[in-house]
């Protein structure tokens, strides 16, 4: 699935609620991070499976109203809901700027904050390190074994090993600042520490 941060292995998930009889109707999994591009085919198959439990003929016809956020809002969506008839609430990606209830919002909560921290490209070089190819390990500059992370094959068929510090060396060591590009990476428990 390829999203903003970059591809990753993973499904977008949606999932349509009957907000009357709250249940949920359907939930299909798509491969893409926008979501714009489902909107239909969740109809469809929201219409259909009423019609095959003999529930509804056409759903859409008989003033039930659909809502979705704004992932959904598009000129094909737009035009797609108004020829089928569909009676459908979806604000557009501008509607907070022009709700006069949201005017002060930024004054009141300021903008997102952002990570002003710039991490320094010039860290200790992997060729510091310590490496024992028969064994498979890999010593830090400061004395710490590091587990060894991912083993496999490059293009020409040479092995390819991948080391990262343990969170428990990386997070207390004295030279995590020259070391690692994000010192904080290994302060967290879903951090990493350095990798080499």
């Amino acid at each position: 699935m390829t999203t903003s941060k970059g591809t990753i292995q993973g499904y977008n998930g949606v999932a349509s609620a009957d907000m009357k009889h709250q249940i949920i109707i359907d939930a299909q999994a798509f491969g893409a991070g926008q979501e714009h591009h489902v909107l239909q085919p969740v109809l469809e198959k929201i219409k259909s499976r009423y019609k095959e439990t003999g529930m509804s003929n056409n759903l859409y016809k008989e003033g039930v109203i659909v809502t979705a956020d704004t992932g959904y809002a598009n000129e094909d969506n737009m035009k797609y809901l108004h020829d089928s008839g569909v009676n459908a609430y979806i604000p557009d990606n501008q509607f907070r700027s022009r709700d006069p209830k949201l005017i002060k919002q930024k004054d009141k909560y300021g903008k997102r904050k952002h990570n002003t921290k710039t991490a320094t490209n010039a860290v200790i070089p992997a060729s510091e390190f310590t490496f024992n190819a028969s064994q498979k390990q890999c010593v830090c500059p400061a004395g710490n074994l590091m587990w060894l992370k991912n083993n496999r094959k490059d293009i020409h068929g040479n092995d390819k090993l991948f080391f990262e510090g343990r969170l428990s060396d990386c997070r207390n060591c004295t030279v995590k600042q020259l070391c690692m590009k994000n010192p904080d990476a290994a302060d967290s428990r879903k951090g990493h520490g350095r990798q080499a």
